[in-house]
C-alpha cells in the first residue's frame, strides 16, 4: 500500500512538536527552512538542492527533545551542540529517503573556521549545513519584543562580526543582501508565507510507502520517548502492544501497519508538556494536569495538518477519550470510538502501568489485571479488548521489547 502524501507537508508539521517552549510554538525549524531557502536562493542553487535544504532545516534539531536541552539552543553561542548533531544524524539515517539530510544535520552547527569535533572546516563543510547553520542562528537573534525590522541592523551586525570564524563568507554577503530587502524579514515573521514555502514543493508531491511513512513515525516517536527516562521507550512499547491487539482482533496486513504508526506517534503532543511535569514525583496538580490533557489535542491536530490518514489520526489521538464520554480532550463516547481507537486506550494504559514512573515502580500482572478491569466495569475501557489483552499476556512478558 502505497499514500499519496506530500514529504515537505508531513515533515514540516510534524517539526511544531520539536517546537514547543514554555512561550507556546516558535515554530524555530519552519522560520529556519525560510531563511535557509530563501539564501540557497540568493545564491543560486537548484531546485533539488533548495528541497533539500527545506527538509534538513525541517528536522535539524531532532536530536532535542527536552526543554532544558531546547533553552540551551537559544543563545547565540551554543556551547557543546556536537552531541544533538549527532544524536539527531543517527536517527534521520534510520529513514531511507532522508538519508542525505542526515549528514547535513551532522555538520549543522561546524564552524567554518574549523575545531570542529566532525573533523571538518571551510568548505569541507557540506554547503547545506553551513546555510543551515547560519539560517538557525539568525533565527535566534530575531527573538525579543522589538519589530524584526528594527533588529536587523543588529542581527546583520552580530552575523558579520563571525564571518570566516563560525561562518561561511561567502553565505554572510549573501544574507547581507538578503537583509537589505524589508519583505524578507516581513516573509519572515508572517505565518502565510511560512505555509506557503510548503506550496513551493507541491508539484513534488508523491506516493510514499507505508515503509517510509513507519519510519518517520519511529523518527518522531525517538524524538517525544527521549522527552523523559521514564517514558524512553514509551511510544514504541505502546505501539507494539496495539499491533498485537489488532492482530488477535483479525485487523488485516495494512491496518496492522497503520496500528503501528499510530502507536509510534500517539503521544506527539506530549512535547508541549513542561519537563518537571513529566517527572513529577507527586500528584499533579489541577492547572499541572489541565497542561497534560492539552497534548493529545495536539497530537490530533499536528497529525491532521501532516494529512496522515483518518485512522491514524483517530488511533493515535483519542487514546484518553471513555466509552462512557469522560475522557479528554474531545469528550466523544462509545458511539464515536473505533475499534482501533479503543485498542489503543487499552495498549496506552496497559503500557504505562507496566512502567516505571517518577511516583512509583512498574506494576506486576495481577495488580494491572484489576486496574484494568476496574476501567472497564467504570465504562473507560472496552471490555472485550481487555479480555483479549490478558489472554495473550505471554506476548508481552519481554519486559524492553514492549515498554
Amino acid at each position: 500500500m502505497r499514500i499519496l502524501m506530500n514529504p515537505h507537508r508531513i515533515l514540516s508539521s510534524l517539526s511544531i512538536c520539536l517546537d514547543f517552549t514554555r512561550e507556546g510554538i516558535a515554530r524555530h525549524h519552519q522560520r529556519v527552512a525560510y531563511i535557509g531557502t530563501a539564501l540557497a536562493g540568493e545564491i543560486g542553487l537548484s531546485r533539488d538542492e533548495k528541497e533539500m535544504i527545506f527538509l534538513a532545516s525541517l528536522i535539524h534539531d531532532a536530536g532535542v527533545s527536552t526543554w532544558g536541552e531546547k533553552r540551551k539552543l537559544i543563545e547565540f553561542e551554543v556551547n557543546e551542540p556536537w552531541e544533538h548533531c549527532c544524536k539527531g544524524s543517527e536517527m534521520i539515517c534510520k529513514v531511507d529517503f532522508l538519508g542525505p539530510v542526515s549528514e547535513i544535520v551532522l555538520g549543522h552547527h561546524d564552524c567554518f573556521g574549523g575545531g570542529n569535533r566532525s573533523g571538518h572546516a571551510g568548505k569541507e563543510i557540506p554547503l547545506a549545513a553551513r546555510i543551515i547553520h547560519l539560517a538557525d542562528r539568525v533565527d535566534v537573534l530575531t527573538t525579543g519584543e522589538k519589530h524584526v525590522l528594527s533588529r536587523r541592523e543588529g542581527i546583520v551586525h552580530a552575523i558579520e562580526e563571525k564571518a570566516g570564524r563560525v561562518f561561511d563568507p561567502e553565505l554572510v554577503a549573501a544574507f547581507k543582501n538578503l537583509a537589505r530587502r524589508e519583505s524578507f524579514w516581513l516573509d519572515f515573521v508572517s505565518p502565510l508565507v511560512l505555509c506557503g514555502q510548503i506550496n513551493s514543493f507541491e508539484s513534488r508531491q508523491r506516493s510514499i510507502s507505508l515503509n517510509d511513512s513507519r519510519q518517520i513515525a519511529e523518527l518522531f516517536a525517538t524524538v517525544v520517548d527521549g522527552k523523559s527516562p521514564f517514558t524512553h521507550r514509551h511510544s514504541k512499547g505502546v505501539a507494539g502492544v496495539a499491533v498485537r491487539l489488532a492482530a488477535a482482533m483479525n485487523f488485516d496486513d495494512e491496518d496492522l501497519v497503520l496500528m503501528e504508526i499510530a502507536g509510534l506517534l500517539h503521544d506527539l503532543g506530549k512535547l508541549s508538556i513542561p519537563d518537571e511535569i513529566l517527572e513529577k514525583p507527586g500528584s499533579l496538580s489541577a492547572e499541572e494536569f489541565a497542561l497534560i490533557k492539552q497534548h493529545t489535542y495536539y497530537t490530533y491536530h499536528i497529525l491532521r495538518k501532516a494529512g496522515a490518514p483518518p485512522a491514524i489520526i483517530e488511533w493515535a489521538a483519542y487514546h484518553h477519550e471513555k466509552l462512557d464520554g469522560g475522557g479528554y480532550p474531545f469528550r466523544i463516547d462509545a458511539s464515536q470510538l473505533s475499534i482501533g481507537a479503543r485498542i489503543m486506550a487499552v495498549a496506552d494504559v496497559f503500557t504505562a502501568l507496566r512502567e516505571d514512573r517518577p511516583y512509583r515502580h512498574g506494576l506486576s500482572k495481577k495488580s494491572i489485571e484489576e486496574i484494568m478491569f476496574k476501567m472497564v466495569m467504570n465504562n473507560a475501557l472496552d471490555r472485550e479488548i481487555v479480555k483479549t489483552l490478558f489472554d495473550i499476556y505471554d506476548q508481552f512478558i519481554d519486559h524492553d521489547r514492549f515498554t
